[in-house]
């Protein structure tokens, strides 16, 4: 995947390229063709518009995840809600009709709760439990043992929730975002190669043109050139005879 960074040094280049080129006169040999410069211009546009596109999305996905968290947290707060109502029923050893320890061992577990243990919270199980939380209706045949109806409804809507923004949360969106700013990035330094090709068609020096360097290419060094010098050595002269 690309970088912002990459995306952004390509964008320079390729608006370099196309300023470069509004300075060159009709006649100069290294003014870009017509369909060329428009291809260039086209591929900048298209890619900023994709990289907006990106940021956008990954807006849309921190704030989808945001969402899908805070619905966690409140499935969470329902459910330790519904195991401290199954806890607070009172035992028919204290008041006759009152719940027996085997059936409030079964609730707790038609519910989730192994051994009545309310454990660890990790999302999926949130959601395992959540599901759990739906079914106690048909399942638990004492109303009085059931989650309180207000609790189902607010596990009920948190769910529907998650089940909304899930795709946006995990990316799936912006995934598709960063393959299109991928493709017009590639297709954009396609055309900022190509220019580098018409430059170096312009002149025998082909890619050791210093024109080159005007649009952010190095131009290739001469054989003979001493290193960190742009142009080669003098030959001296032979000696007088």
């Amino acid at each position: 995947m690309i970088t912002n960074l990459t995306v952004s040094r390509t964008l320079a280049q390729g608006k370099l390229v196309v300023s470069v080129d509004a300075t060159r006169p009709a006649n100069d040999p290294y003014k870009l063709p017509a369909a060329l410069l428009a291809l260039l211009e086209t591929g900048i546009t298209e890619l900023e518009s994709d990289d907006s596109g990106t940021h956008a999305a990954e807006g849309d996905r921190a704030e989808s995840s945001a969402t899908v968290r805070g619905a966690l947290e409140k499935i969470e707060a329902a459910l330790r809600a519904g195991h401290a109502g199954i806890g607070a029923l009172l035992s028919d050893s204290l008041l006759p009709g009152g719940i027996s320890h085997a059936t409030r061992l079964a609730t707790y577990t038609t519910y989730g709760w192994a051994q009545g243990e309310l454990g660890r919270f990790p999302d999926d199980r949130l959601l395992v439990l959540g599901e759990l939380a739906l079914q106690g209706g048909t399942t638990i045949a004492t109303p009085a043992h059931r989650y309180a109806p207000g609790l189902v409804t607010l596990i009920r809507s948190q769910l529907d929730l998650i089940e909304a923004e899930e795709p946006t949360a995990t990316g799936g969106g912006r995934q598709v975002s960063v393959d299109d700013r991928t493709t017009a990035r590639d297709l954009l330094q396609t055309r900022i190669s190509r220019a580098r090709y018409h430059y170096c068609a312009a002149t025998d020096d082909l890619d050791s043109t210093k024109e080159l360097a005007k649009i952010s290419f190095q131009p290739r060094r001469s054989a003979t050139a001493k290193p960190g010098s742009d142009t080669p050595p003098v030959t001296p002269k032979p000696p007088a005879v």
